[in-house]
């Protein structure tokens, strides 16, 4: 499926498989805990007969940092190997790309398996540092601030999302303090500013700037 369908039509399907999937997960009790989620104890961070380390803030806060660190320089080589290319190749046209000989699909499986991998390893991070998985977890409003982290960072790098993630909650937590529950308002017409007038996202505006 995600070979076949394209742009917002794949976008709208994910969406939809996600909402499937809270279902699932909502009503579900005696496995995911339902409306209540699931808490849990933090795991020692251990390799069996070498060592074991208790997860304490401090030791969870360099885990955290290692751990993307690592995702970010094997994405770092993923896009920039031959099939990084060609992943590159079909985001700029896709006809051409399949005219070349190369199979489309595949590659946008493989892509698609990647992307899952690496959003599943964020959600472990996540239910680690809270001791707590939730349905919300899976619900299409986190899939939505990913979108927006991406799209105000800047689409099509790896340092984007995480500059526009920090920008993003900057915001949120700046605009919560005066519109408290109204704060997305003011945020959303600045994400709007920001489709219109910087598309490439905040990454793309300073590569600008500082190039002039």
């Amino acid at each position: 499926m995600a070979g076949e369908l394209r742009d917002i039509y794949f976008a709208i399907t994910t969406l939809i498989f996600s909402q499937i999937f809270y279902v699932i997960i909502f009503t579900w009790t005696e496995v995911t805990g339902g409306e209540n989620g699931l808490s849990f104890r933090r795991p020692p961070l251990a390799i069996p007969g070498l060592f074991s380390v208790p997860f304490s803030p401090e030791t969870l806060h360099w885990f955290v940092l290692a751990v993307v660190t690592a995702s970010y320089l094997i994405l770092r080589r993923i896009t920039r190997s031959p099939f990084g290319m060609v992943l590159q190749s079909i985001r700029e046209n896709e006809t051409r790309t399949r005219a070349i000989g190369y199979a489309v699909e595949r590659y946008k499986i493989v892509a698609v398996m990647l992307s899952a991998l690496f959003a599943g390893l964020a959600g472990v991070l996540y239910a680690l540092q809270n001791r707590f998985a939730a349905p919300d977890f899976v619900y299409f409003l986190v899939s939505g601030e990913t979108v927006i982290f991406n799209v105000m960072g800047g689409i099509g790098t790896l340092v984007g999302p995480i500059v526009g993630a920090g920008f993003f909650l900057l915001l949120r937590e700046a605009f919560s303090r005066f519109f408290t529950e109204y704060y997305l308002i003011p945020v959303g017409v600045i994400f709007i500013a920001m489709v219109i007038f910087m598309p490439q996202g905040l990454l793309g505006f300073m590569r600008r700037w500082l190039n002039q």
